[in-house]
């Protein structure tokens, strides 16, 4: 019976250090780019917990690993690339409110991450039109707006090219 006790207790230990089967594991990834200052400094190595394709449930405020869609130009160097999810599907999003803050669902977005709110009245440059993000989609920007070619240029990205989650 002791053994039986011992041996469902390290069972359920690793099943919860995720170290059975399908558990999370984590990766390390290098930031190619500026695009995540000051978060993630370019040539710094992140460690993201792999997502199972078809079980990531993505939030606001992720900031995720993942593989650019061919459509996209591919200025940020080698992929996988690493982005904040600002909207997830359903979510409308659009650049921006007066105070040069990305909206969504009709909010200003208070975002103490980004590069540009070390700047008062910082405005993005490239601003982009409201859309709603379509079922299956994110919408990931680079805390460094200004430095990142990101969804504001290139569209959602589809939640199943997302690799991992960046834990900090």
């Amino acid at each position: 019976m002791r053994k039986t006790v011992v041996l469902v207790g390290l069972v359920v230990s690793l099943a919860a250090c995720g170290s059975l089967g399908e558990g999370a594991r984590g990766e390390r990834y290098r930031m190619g780019s500026r695009a995540m200052e000051p978060t993630i400094t370019a040539g710094s190595v992140v460690t993201a917990e792999v997502v199972r394709p078809g079980y990531y449930q993505p939030r606001t405020g992720d900031v995720v690993v993942f593989d650019p869609p061919e459509s996209w130009d591919h200025g940020e160097g080698e992929p996988p690339w690493i982005f904040r999810v600002v909207a997830v599907p359903g979510d409308t999003i659009a650049c921006c409110d007066a105070e040069g803050r990305i909206v969504r669902n009709g909010d200003g977005q208070d975002e103490p991450y980004v590069q540009d709110a070390a700047f008062p009245g910082a405005v993005l440059q490239t601003e982009f039109q409201p859309i709603t993000v379509p079922a299956g989609e994110v919408y990931l920007l680079g805390d460094y707006r200004e430095a990142a070619n990101d969804s504001s240029q290139n569209g959602p990205v589809p939640v199943e090219n997302v690799i991992g989650v960046v834990k900090f």
